[in-house]
């Protein structure tokens, strides 16, 4: 792991979708590691920190909305963005209610990814 490139822990059920963004974050000047549940990213997070956390809302057993809350049990001060392919606008304001830094909807490009983690630490870093 290079400790110049921010770090950001990807949560996704869906492996696919899990790598991609892994592989859009990596090339993108990131350094990645994804994960395919709520409790792995909390145990990864437990053991090696994240500057981005980057998660999935809906995902079987626990949800996006449950790490945003453990994290912040944690009192992590840990950005957060949320990729969904939900459009329940009950669900995406909650998400930012309890600490989501942006939305970002699926399918999603490299560029749009990318960004929403920058834009994530800026706002961070400016706090």
């Amino acid at each position: 792991m290079d400790a110049s490139r921010p770090r950001v822990l990807v949560v996704d059920d869906d492996l696919a979708c899990r790598v991609l963004a892994a592989l859009f974050l990596e090339n993108a000047g990131y350094s990645p590691t994804a994960v395919g549940s709520v409790d792995r990213a909390l145990e990864r997070f437990d053991e090696d920190g994240a500057d981005v956390v980057l998660t999935d809302l809906l995902m079987p057993e626990r949800s996006g909305l449950d790490l945003l809350l453990a994290l912040r049990e944690r009192r992590a001060r840990v950005p957060i963005v949320v990729v969904t392919g939900s459009d329940d606008a009950v669900l995406l304001e909650l998400a930012v209610a309890v600490g989501a830094h942006a939305i970002v909807h699926k399918p999603y490009g490299a560029a749009e990814l990318a960004a929403a983690a920058a834009d994530a630490l800026a706002l961070d870093s400016a706090a």
